[in-house]
């Protein structure tokens, strides 16, 4: 598989995709610091720089997926709300114009999930129905966690669903990471979109099963850094002060608790029995799932970057273990698997038809 990577941040998903034996065609990003890991971690991957800029002739080769996490600040609840019609979240559509610029026969999106209430989940509408080539109307309730949209002949049959990444478990990351962090994950493939829903939805939502729980005594932090009792509860620093009227964010501090979810504009901390401390730039790339020091680059004359470009680098990535089950289940597809119980690979039937999805799978 050959893929591109726009609004690449630091690029999970080459992280992600690269033990798969993917190979990506280029990346495209804009931040200063963050162009500067991918130079340093990716030095043989060419950096397009603005996406929306970029022709079907303007890489090398064809490609058979785009990957992008277009900017959330326009759908976030943290942000304006503006939407599409945010210069941000226009970008939005900018995605699908490429895709069809680039021929790309799968996609792979990801946002926030407030991006399905927006303007009354008309943006979302107006986004599936650019990808799917039909007018796609707002389901009697709205929209939900999960669903599929099929699609006009050659346009993109999709299905989305919101995953958390403490419950998204590889065997490359069998416990997760250790954060909250809901995300839309949306999946795209051209002409056919029982593959789109078999690669995200299939065989994981006949059971009905909830979430996994934590077990009782397991600290959510204790893998993403040292800590002198081995008891680490991350929290958001900025609530400290305060537990005041003004604080919008809430507070995860007591034993159990999984960590609120990083974000690039707080300052997060992790809290033990003896001392609070800010989080090591090293535990923010564990809690996105990265390697220790993938944001350790020299920067502006200095042999290390700043704390701060670096947690703010992760703070805006995707989590590479969402995007390695991502990859997983897509490359399963391409090789003839299907899925079942609980993403069990199993090989398709002897007519080699697709495979089955679960009816209901919308909810």
């Amino acid at each position: 598989m050959r893929y591109g990577s726009v609004c690449s941040g630091i690029e999970a998903a080459t992280v992600a995709w690269r033990p798969l034996g993917w190979r990506c065609a280029f990346v495209s990003e804009v931040e200063p610091f963050a162009s500067e890991v991918l130079k340093q971690r990716l030095p043989a991957v060419p950096n397009l720089g603005d996406f929306t800029k970029i022709e079907k002739g303007g890489y090398d080769g064809t490609i058979d997926l785009l990957v992008g996490g277009t900017p959330c600040q326009s759908f976030s609840s943290g942000g304006k709300r503006g939407g599409i019609a945010d210069p941000r979240g226009s970008l939005t559509i900018e995605f699908v114009r490429l895709a069809e610029r680039t021929d790309a026969r799968w996609l792979v999106w990801e946002n926030v999930p407030a991006v399905l209430s927006i303007n009354g989940g008309r943006d979302f509408a107006t986004f599936l129905s650019r990808l799917a080539g039909w007018d796609v109307e707002i389901p009697d309730g709205g929209w939900k966690n999960s669903g599929i949209v099929t699609n006009a002949p050659g346009r993109f049959g999709v299905s989305w669903r919101v995953l958390d990444a403490r419950y998204t478990r590889v065997p490359s990351f069998p416990g997760a990471v250790a954060q909250r962090r809901r995300r839309v994950i949306l999946v795209g493939f051209r002409g056919d979109w029982t593959r789109a829903a078999e690669a995200l939805l299939g065989g994981e939502l006949c059971g009905g099963s909830a979430p996994p729980r934590r077990a009782a005594g397991l600290f959510p932090a204790s893998g993403a850094g040292e800590c002198a009792s081995g008891e680490c509860f991350p929290i958001d620093m900025m609530n400290l002060e305060g537990r005041t009227k003004n604080l919008k964010t809430k507070c995860y501090d007591e034993a159990g608790s999984a960590m609120y979810t990083l974000r690039s504009s707080h300052v997060n901390a992790v809290c033990t029995p003896t001392q609070l401390r800010r989080l090591l730039p090293e535990e923010s790339e564990a809690l996105m799932g990265f390697p220790r020091g993938w944001t350790d680059i020299p920067w502006k004359g200095k042999p290390h970057a700043a704390d701060g470009h670096r947690h703010r680098a992760c703070g805006n990535s995707m989590c590479v273990n969402v995007m390695r089950w991502v990859g997983e289940r897509i490359d399963a597809v391409e090789r003839g698997k299907e899925f079942d119980d609980y993403g069990r690979e199993v090989d398709r039937g002897g007519d080699g038809e697709t495979a089955h999805v679960a009816e209901g799978g919308g909810g």
